[in-house]
């Protein structure tokens, strides 16, 4: 409702028409519409925090009940704001660096990203420029459909007493047979045809009615499904409670369509058998991962029609196998986000698996010294570490597990894998100075897949047998890190100046920021930057980070 209000005389002829168009389209075709359109309103928002002036624009993409309906683009940390910017040769400003630290920020540089918010709306409210405002957008659900399949819905219609709840001892309804499932041509859905089935009493007057042939959209079970898992077999009712309550809340729940529609549902029906004493927890999930899809190239949707998708059989008959795609997908992308097909990605992951497979036939095929010579030992042995090549194995390989580990509980595959990657180049540069049967070099590799088994269970199952054991890698095999492998003399520091990386500095792990600060700027690099310049503040992240501000 403000564009009339904002948009400038010069701009007024321009803006009706753009506004004409996109009232045209559903907003189902607004946001598939890859291409980006708007028009500038001629008007300017001033930023309240540091008084920029910022164009008004209106755009197709943005929905109006998607908050106010007003949106704040400039960042373009969004990938949407971020192709419109392009597309209009708008300027992009990040305002979050590779730390996760806003950065172009003013008085909130070096703030943590996912606390700037909540610190900028209390500054804001504080200098009354503002405050926050919870919006909620309700939709009506349609819970009824018009076809065959699907939960009955327990109702009869009498032309007396109206619609008429199916008494709880004539439950539950049982739908017929049927050989036609086309619509019955009224409007009704195929039900309305098996008279036997749809003609009953009325449970209230007794007189002629008839059940209720719409039946239930899909997602009303799907909304309740995971209870009936825990209790299966009664016959009695739809969960009992006991077993439920033991189980409930889901420890994790995944989906990729899911955020919007079957969440919410299922949080309702939760909530509901809550109200009516089934449930003791209103709240279904403990945690939820909407992953990102994978696109075509272009970032196009894969399509049948347009006949951009890939097959998964082509990849794997082409010699790279089922874990090379499976790890890939897996590498891609934060699962959280999209990800482009990229045609290099399932041979790179290829070659990854294929050193640890080579890695482990080289060894395999050493001679074991007689001293050395004996059984597979298990994950708890205790190892060698009296030489500095054997230190440096072990400090490569637990290094990577505690990484794996903790990315695997956090969901963060792709730098999980990037770290068995990066162990298994260290492992290929350590063979050179000795490479031969001990258990320091047993243990690392079979570490190194345990810890692939998730992402390449194949191969790691395959070379897990090779390495010994008997059992599989998929159970009981997981390793535990040692911390005494992680100590470290040094740490890399990055280095900023005004956000931007400008480069990375070793130093002593337990030197002080006034140590660190002043061994960045002694840095020769790193003084060609700061020469002549005036360094107004020095953010330090200790362990991690130098930004200069000048």
């Amino acid at each position: 409702e403000l564009v009339e209000k904002l948009t400038t005389a010069d701009q007024k002829k321009v803006v009706e028409n753009y506004v004409r168009e996109a009232q045209k389209k559903s907003e189902v075709e607004r946001q598939a519409n890859k291409e980006k359109t708007g028009v500038f309103t001629g008007a300017y928002a001033v930023n309240p925090v540091n008084d920029t002036k910022i164009p008004v624009w209106v755009a197709d993409y943005v929905l109006g009940g998607y908050g106010t309906g007003a949106i704040m683009a400039v960042p373009a940390h969004d990938e949407r704001d971020q192709e419109f910017a392009k597309t209009f040769d708008l300027p992009i400003i990040d305002v979050i660096d590779e730390n996760n630290k806003l950065i172009n920020s003013d008085k909130f540089d070096g703030t943590d990203a996912n606390e700037a918010r909540e610190i900028i709306v209390r500054h804001l409210e504080k200098t009354k420029q503002a405050e926050p405002k919870v919006n909620y957008r309700m939709n009506d659900w349609s819970v009824s459909r018009q076809r065959y399949w699907g939960a009955p819905i327990p109702i009869v219609n009498c032309p007396k007493d109206g619609a008429v709840l199916v008494p709880e001892d004539q439950l539950p309804i049982i739908l017929p047979e049927l050989d036609d499932f086309q619509p019955s041509g009224d409007g009704r859905s195929a039900l309305a045809r098996a008279t036997d089935w749809l003609e009953v009493d009325c449970p209230k007057c007794g007189g002629k009615a008839e059940r209720e042939t719409d039946t239930l959209d899909t997602y009303i079970c799907s909304s309740w499904y995971f209870l009936r898992y825990f209790d299966a077999h009664n016959q009695q009712q739809a969960f009992g409670s006991d077993v439920a309550n033991k189980w409930m809340p889901i420890d994790f729940y995944n989906g990729a369509d899911h955020a919007t529609a079957h969440m919410l549902y299922a949080r309702f029906v939760t909530r509901f058998f809550t109200k009516i004493g089934l449930l003791k927890n209103p709240e279904p999930f403990k945690q939820f991962l909407f992953n990102g899809k994978v696109t075509a190239s272009d970032g196009q949707m894969f399509s049948k029609s347009k006949g951009n998708g890939v097959d998964p059989l082509d990849i794997i008959d082409q010699g790279y196998g089922a874990d090379a795609l499976r790890t890939y997908l897996m590498f891609a992308a934060p699962l959280e986000l999209w990800a482009k097909w990229d045609p290099q990605g399932v041979p790179a992951t290829h070659r990854f698996i294929s050193r640890v497979w080579n890695l482990v036939q080289e060894y395999n095929a050493t001679v074991i010294p007689s001293e050395v010579e004996e059984s597979v030992t298990d994950l708890s042995t205790n190892v060698r570490d009296d030489t500095t090549d054997t230190s440096e194995v072990l400090r490569a390989v637990h290094k990577m597990i505690k990484k794996v580990t903790e990315d695997v509980e956090g969901n963060r595959y792709n730098t999980a894998i990037a770290a068995m990657m990066e162990c298994t180049n260290d492992l290929y540069k350590l063979k050179t100075g000795g490479f031969g049967k001990s258990d320091v070099w047993q243990e690392a590799l079979q570490n190194v897949v345990a810890c692939m088994a998730p992402f390449a269970p194949h191969a790691a199952e395959d070379l897990w047998h090779q390495l010994g054991h008997s059992t599989t890698v998929h159970k009981d095999s997981w390793p535990k890190f040692d911390e005494k492998y992680l100590a470290t003399d040094e740490i890399t520091v990055i280095v900023q100046i005004n956000g931007k990386l400008r480069g990375n500095l070793q130093v002593a792990a337990d030197a002080d920021e006034k140590a660190v600060v002043e061994a960045v700027k002694a840095d020769s690099k790193i003084a060609g930057y700061l020469e002549g310049q005036t360094i107004k503040k020095t953010i330090y992240v200790a362990g991690k980070l130098v930004n200069f501000v000048i």
